[in-house]
């Protein structure tokens, strides 16, 4: 009886897990047609992130991605025990951001030279910042951001961006040795965890980030830590990893707030756990990491609440703003669908900073934005397509324009540099982004088709990540930098699709070769 209890209990697991895990499927096949067929890129000397779409050409795209096909088949048949591997993926990765920081020597841009003038303001004793109609009094989400630049130039130094570009190159060397790690948790297969590495070195948008003086690469090591820890708790049950990921989670939400999605995640996998598991005491670690998650922007607001001597911290602009912009349609040659345009600040000064007032308006917009898509169905498809492509078909991930930008308020006069963001290598970098953005969504694709019967909790909570991602960015503003650390977290997957890819070759391959061997000696006797 208990024994069918317990079956009955994963089947209501697997079946609320499958929501989601077949909406993810679906998504990542369409998108690895659309990679094929089209593709999001972004102008060079353009002062805002305009979005562009043009046809691919999959020839081109399907010859380069069978040659790195063939490269990662010869890894695995010849380096599946070569443990070494990993450890020259973390070391190439490490390095090649390094290198790329070091060539470029970008600085500060847009809302981290705000907030980097805000955290040098604050050194100074200067918390104008906080101020009606500042910067941090309407986006108060970003003090945390602030706070740690404000750390790192009372240590280092005013303006030392390199230190904070040096933290992200260790950044992105833990991302991927993490993922490295999730890979052999959740698989099990020495080869899936050799060619996850393979893969790994190709992940260019993410290196190119290691310029990027903003919180985005320091939020997602610290979130992709937590999401180990809960992964190994969900497999062994070791309540002591479970403390350190409602750390992680609350520092990366210092940093960066979307991590919050992490976390949301975490909470719907520990309940689904202590359900499953009838451990009905891990309903309350899921309360604890739903407050501690939380519990560093309240420390660090209350630290500059008492540093700035406000009477509280600034609500600042109602979320809402965010949602109502999400559903606004873009200006010809403007904003993609959905994506900042300013809405959010302005909706909060027209309304005098009535957070009440403002909300209602966003609310009317909404209402009208969305009375629109629903009765016009032609239209809603075209902007849903647009909204998703413009994020997850972006082979860059806005990875070069954001080091254009950086470049043109610096006297860099690095040849090398130019030479990648300015001249031919820049179609170079594109084209190889390209080719191995459709690879890894092909290579997911095919992880839900060779592995489609396959189940467990942890996998499915790792899924339900980048779901979370994908659905949080269709109703919240859009950016396809927002979506890199999603497209990074395909790597487990598409490492486990390419790697039963080769098995499936590899089979074919030895199964003609008797045949062939066959025909040759009957020639040869006819001869």
């Amino acid at each position: 009886m208990g024994l069918k209890i317990g079956i009955n209990r994963q089947k209501i697991v697997r079946i609320l897990t499958c929501f989601y895990l077949c909406i993810t499927a679906g998504m990542v096949m369409f998108n690895t047609v659309n990679s094929l067929l089209r593709t999001t890129y972004f102008e060079l000397y353009k002062d805002m992130e305009t979005a562009k779409y043009r046809w691919d050409n999959p020839i081109l795209v399907l010859v380069g991605a069978g040659l790195l096909f063939v490269i990662l088949y010869l890894v695995q048949i010849y380096l599946i025990k070569a443990a070494w591997l990993d450890k020259v993926a973390l070391c190439f990765g490490g390095m090649l951001s390094l290198t790329i920081v070091l060539i470029v020597r970008t600085k500060a841009i847009c809302d981290g030279e705000t907030l980097s003038n805000i955290a040098i303001a604050f050194m100074q004793d200067n918390y104008e910042g906080f101020c009606q109609g500042e910067y941090l009094y309407n986006y108060s989400f970003q003090l945390g951001m602030t706070a740690v630049l404000e750390l790192i130039y009372r240590w280092f130094g005013v303006e030392n961006y390199l230190v904070f570009q040096w933290i992200n190159v260790v950044s992105i060397v833990v991302f991927l040795w993490m993922l490295n790690k999730i890979t052999k948790e959740l698989f099990e297969e020495e080869k899936i965890q050799r060619m996850e590495s393979a893969l790994s070195m190709g992940m260019l948008p993410l290196f190119l980030f290691s310029t990027f003086v903003y919180g985005d690469v320091i939020g997602w090591a610290l979130g992709i830590s937590a999401v180990y820890n809960i992964i190994r708790y969900l497999k062994t049950e070791d309540w002591r990893r479970l403390p350190g990921a409602c750390v992680l989670l609350a520092v990366g939400v210092v940093v960066k707030s979307n991590i919050n999605i992490l976390v949301v995640a975490a909470v719907i996998a520990l309940l689904l756990h202590g359900f499953y598991k009838k451990h009905y005491r891990v309903f309350l670690w899921a309360v604890v990491l739903a407050v501690v998650s939380q519990l560093g922007v309240a420390v660090v607001q209350e630290i500059y609440v008492r540093r700035a001597n406000l009477p509280e911290y600034p609500a600042g602009i109602p979320k809402i703003a965010w949602v109502a912009m999400s559903f606004q349609e873009t200006d010809e040659g403007g904003y993609a669908c959905g994506w900042y345009n300013g809405y959010n600040w302005d909706v909060y000064r027209r309304n005098g900073y009535d957070r009440d007032a403002a909300a209602n308006e966003c609310l009317d917009d909404l209402k009208q934005n969305l009375g629109r898509l629903f009765h016009e169905q032609r239209y809603a498809l075209n902007f849903i397509y647009k909204k998703f492509t413009s994020q997850w078909n972006a082979p860059t991930f806005q990875a070069m324009i954001s080091n254009e930008w950086g470049m043109r308020h610096t006297d860099n006069d690095s040849v090398l540099a130019h030479y990648f963001v300015y001249g031919r290598g820049r179609d170079i970098l594109y084209g190889w982004m390209n080719i191995y953005h459709f690879f890894m969504f092909l290579c997911t694709a095919l992880f839900f088709v060779f592995r489609r019967k396959y189940w467990s909790l942890s996998a499915a909570y790792f899924i339900l990540n980048i779901f979370g991602g994908f659905l949080f960015h269709m109703v919240w503003e859009a950016q396809s930098r927002y979506i890199l650390g999603y497209f990074v977290l395909l790597l487990p997957l598409a490492a486990c699709g390419c790697s039963d890819l080769t098995d499936r070759v590899r089979k074919v391959i030895d199964k003609k070769a008797p045949l062939k061997r066959q025909n040759r000696r009957k020639h040869e006797t006819i001869g």
